[in-house]
């Protein structure tokens, strides 16, 4: 699995690991987004063990630990001992180690069978380690929602790090293109999740690595999302229908209900949309400033490649041409994927700026964003909202396409930002202007006009 550009996530798993008392630590995320590879490179020179948790039943995974241990340790421990046991002898050996112990349990989403009697055994033996001074760490790592949560481990503390995709910066070294206006392309079709970047051939363009990858039959990626979302559920109808509504962009409940025709009541997509949430598919965003009660929550495809892949590559899969020897796949991505791919780079350009503004503005503006998101309501509509930490409010508008002076985004900026009372009364409130495709002169020209307000282009995103 491809690492890169984990230097956060790292830096916070091994900072708990460190610690002399015993820790319980979940690490979550979207499959084939590098959990393992992000725990393996944060382990690495930690004494433990490693266990990969089979497809199987309780009494596989009990003998897997059993086996997993013997090397490491004096005392034999029976593939047929209970958790309690298997678990007591981690703890012996985490004794006997000068240095903290970890004991990671990868893919725990399929302790299933098996959860309750796990949870007891593992509070038990953490509990007499932290009574001895043990320095044992028990790690798992696996689908949110489907491995045993925090509240069952309350009295130590737990931690849990979700592992997102990569931002654009961090995926930019593996994504096609010569240039920043070209990689943001590649990331707003490709995205940042390790699994399909490591499938790229940076050598040649986008189209050709579509083409190859996910249109033809025989593509890498070709079945990508789907097949990966069949593994998890036994239906998946209802989930590919929401799914292929949210690859036209963010949108709410209603949008979303709506995308399933044979769901009557709209209370009843909320299993579906918790459970893509759990797979890590779907992420959920309010406004900045709603409040308590609010029920203004959007939705949206945690990557910007399951965008891309539902809305252009699903339905060429069921498309009668396919299977024609003589269709074209060169013909249909000039036809009907490469003209609307601007389109989609506008609903991807949103993400980039607010990743930008929790990474790396400060580079941009000399400090990054203490609170980042969006704003809207009745005919306010700003997609990069927040608070730097130097105090001053920020508010921001995105195009991909370079716009028409008749229809400057500073103008329509400016008449979002009177209608909001968020950062009112701020001693410094910003104006932001984020840009993929080259910016005209006149958009630089007016941007620079003004000491609070930016134009953060292509280059500045990719930090060149």
């Amino acid at each position: 699995m491809l690492f890169t550009g984990r230097s956060r996530e790292l830096g916070w798993i091994r900072g708990i690991l460190d610690r002399q008392d015993p820790q319980f630590v979940r690490v979550v995320g979207l499959a084939g987004v590098g959990k393992s590879a992000l725990v393996h490179r944060a382990t690495s020179d930690f004494p433990g063990v490693w266990l990969r948790c089979p497809p199987l039943p309780d009494p596989a995974h009990r003998a897997a630990l059993a086996r997993a241990l013997a090397p490491v340790g004096d005392d034999a421990v029976s593939t047929q001992a209970d958790w309690a046991t298997l678990l007591d002898a981690a703890r012996r050996l985490a004794a006997r180690s000068s240095r903290p112990w970890v004991l990671v349990l990868d893919d725990a989403h399929r302790l299933t069978e098996a959860r309750g009697r796990f949870v007891v055994a593992a509070t038990g033996v953490l509990r007499a380690a932290a009574s001895e001074g043990t320095a044992l760490h028990v790690v798992m790592v696996g689908r949110e929602g489907d491995t045993p949560g925090e509240g069952a481990f309350e009295e130590f503390a737990p931690d849990t790090l979700e592992v997102a995709p990569l931002p654009f910066r961090a995926a930019a070294p593996h994504l096609p293109g010569s240039d920043p206006e070209s990689r943001l392309r590649a990331y707003g079709v490709f995205g940042g999740i390790p699994r399909v970047l490591a499938a790229l051939d940076t050598s040649v363009t986008v189209g050709t690595n579509v083409r190859r990858l996910l249109l033809t039959p025989n593509g890498e990626l070709s079945d990508g999302p789907l097949a990966w979302l069949e593994r998890e559920v036994q239906t998946p109808s209802r989930y590919v229908s929401i799914l292929s509504t949210l690859a036209h962009g963010e949108t709410d409940w209603a949008a979303v209900h709506g995308g399933v025709p044979d769901l009557t009541r709209s209370g009843q997509v909320a299993p579906y949309l918790r459970r893509l949430g759990e797979l890590g598919l779907v992420s959920s965003r309010t406004p900045l400033d709603a409040g308590p009660r609010s029920r203004a929550t959007r939705y949206a495809l945690t990557d910007p490649f399951l965008a891309f892949w539902f809305r252009f590559v699903f339905p060429w899969l069921f498309d009668p041409r396919r299977a024609d020897p003589s269709a074209s796949v060169r013909e249909h991505y000039g036809r009907e994927i490469r003209p609307l791919i601007d389109g989609h780079m506008e609903t991807v350009m949103p993400v980039v700026a607010r990743q930008h503004m929790e990474l790396d503005a400060l580079e941009t503006l000399g400090s990054v964003a203490r609170e980042s998101g969006s704003l809207w309501s009745g005919e306010v509509e700003i997609p990069v909202a927040g608070m730097l930490r130097s105090g001053a409010a920020y508010y921001g508008l995105t195009t991909w396409r370079p716009p028409e002076r008749a229809a400057s985004p500073l103008h329509t900026l400016d008449r979002f930002v009177r209608e909001t009372r968020y950062g009112f009364g701020r001693e410094r409130r910003l104006r932001l202007v984020f840009a993929g495709r080259r910016p005209p002169t006149w958009l630089r020209r007016d941007t620079a006009r003004s000491q609070d307000t930016r134009l953060i282009d292509a280059e500045a995103l990719l930090g060149v």
